[in-house]
């Protein structure tokens, strides 16, 4: 079964830096780091084959297989019911595979090394003791052993390196699929520093419970799987009860749905209890995985204490985002046909929906202008004014477009003062004198108490004493000075 949320009107023009910079470090560390471990692996078995171990642990192991009938017992029962004849121990296949079996056998290895099955009385007891130390130093050089987290020695730096480790290139490929898909969304939402860090406590809340329910094991957990267990956890808090388009894959069944993003929490932890009931020997950490997913969703409710005002401006940008293309298209296709007044009801439409959208109002602005007595021109107009952050060629469209309204408005220019009074500022800031001025007298006639008037008379009187000193430069300076006086004096009274 496979479960991944698509989450639209997502900005991929500002890549995530802290979830490529996870998955660059974790593709090196397997790369440049793992890359030797089949190497570091050889030599610790070509020592162990060389020494008198395999004489005298095997046949100890194979008794221990006997009695306590694991797991390796069975495949080896498959292979040859007569396994653990001196022939068959020698044999390199069946040797190497005791040796790697044996080296996540915990309760054998506590025995081992207690002394109990090999005694100090034992003649071979000092060249097995030296022959030991030299394997295990040597066995101890490979990544999952030195860095992956294990039950039975938790060291604390292995808390985290852990997630940075894999089994192989399949198991690096497939989180790093997933690392992308959820960590894109939920980095966009937090920001890079809480993102970091609460994927790092996602990772370890998979080891905690990994630790708990695999107490004492000697098989030692890689992989950044429990950390993006964690941000889907976080993923189905901070998009709650918000429609979230799913793809899913269950068996030979798929599609896209869309639900709550919520309600896959429970579904996801069931899923990963539910395959470690059903396969409790499988080398894959359910239980890391469970608790990553129960870990994040905490850690979101938590995050959301501090972040709640982050997470709603990312859901309203989303939403800004998510555009209707497809009505947009049949907009400029009835363009095509020279249909301007069907074409302005479908750009006004979309417009109450996208009311920043730049290249929106452009069009419709476009088709509106030949009816300048409707409604849908006063509105596009007003909107134009209004968009925020503009930029240079932005700015030079909205004095175009404020000019020509100003001589085509039918009966009259009717914008709104939050239109007049940005429109006003930009203009006279950047040095459009007369047209910020025509704004602010528009401004002063329907709303004369507006509270942005002031801004404006004092960027336009600063305007007039810059251009030069000429007596009518500095008359308009003192003229809007003294309406600065004037209102600030009436707003006193």
């Amino acid at each position: 079964m496979l479960i991944v949320p698509i989450v639209e009107g997502l900005n991929w023009r500002r890549p995530p830096p802290v979830t490529l910079a996870l998955i660059l470090i974790n593709c090196l560390v397997f790369l440049l780091y793992q890359g030797g471990d089949a190497e570091r692996e050889r030599k610790a078995l070509d020592a162990y084959f060389a020494s008198s171990l395999p004489a005298i642990e095997l046949p100890l192991y194979a008794t221990h297989l006997r009695e306590t009938q694991p797991k390796p017992l069975e495949v080896l029962e498959k292979a040859d019911p007569a396994w653990d004849s001196p022939a068959h121990l020698a044999h390199p296949a069946v040797a190497e595979y005791l040796v790697q079996a044996m080296t996540h056998d915990e309760p054998f290895l506590r025995q081992l090394r207690s002394g109990r099955l090999i005694q100090p009385q034992d003649p071979r007891y000092a060249t097995w003791r030296a022959d030991r130390a030299r394997f295990e130093a040597l066995a101890s050089k490979v990544s999952f052993r030195r860095f992956g987290f294990t039950p039975a020695d938790p060291r604390p730096v292995t808390w985290i390196t852990s997630m940075f480790l894999h089994g192989s290139l399949m198991h690096l490929l497939g989180n790093m699929v997933f690392l992308f898909i959820i960590g894109v969304a939920v980095e966009r939402v937090l920001g890079g520093g809480w993102y970091l860090g609460l994927y790092l406590l996602g990772g370890l809340a998979g080891d905690v419970l990994f630790y708990v329910v695999h107490a004492g094991s000697a098989i030692p957990s890689v992989g950044a799987s429990g950390a993006i267990s964690g941000l889907m956890g976080l993923f189905t808090v901070l998009f709650g009860a918000r429609p979230v388009n799913f793809f899913y894959w269950v068996f030979v069944v798929f599609g896209f749905k869309t639900m709550r993003g919520i309600v896959m929490l429970p579904v996801w932890i069931a899923y990963e209890i539910l395959q470690y009931l059903v396969d409790r020997e499988s080398s894959t950490g359910y239980m890391a995985h469970a608790g990553g997913l129960i870990g994040g969703a905490l850690l979101g409710l938590a995050a959301r204490r501090f972040t709640g005002q982050r997470v709603e401006a990312f859901h309203g940008q989303r939403e800004q985002e998510a555009f209707d293309q497809a009505e947009f298209d049949r907009a400029r296709a009835l363009v095509a046909k020279v249909d301007f007044k069907g074409a302005s009801v479908v750009f006004a439409r979309l417009a109450q929906r996208f009311p920043t959208r730049a290249d929106l109002l452009r069009q419709w602005h476009a088709v509106a202008k030949f009816e300048p007595a409707s409604e849908g021109y006063h509105q596009v107009v007003g909107l134009l004014m209004t968009l925020p952050g503009p930029d240079g060629p932005t700015r030079q469209f909205q004095r175009q477009v404020f000019l020509e309204y100003l001589g085509k408005a039918a009966p009259a220019p009717r914008l709104t003062p939050d239109a007049l009074g940005r429109i006003g500022l930009v203009l006279a800031r950047s040095g459009h004198l007369a047209e910020g001025e025509r704004a602010a007298e528009l401004l002063l006639k329907i709303a004369p108490g507006d509270a942005r008037l002031p801004a404006i008379w004092d960027q336009l009187a600063h305007g007039h004493a810059a251009v030069d000193s000429s007596p009518v430069s500095l008359k308009k300076a003192k003229h809007y000075r003294a309406l600065i006086a004037a209102q600030a004096k009436a707003s006193r009274a």
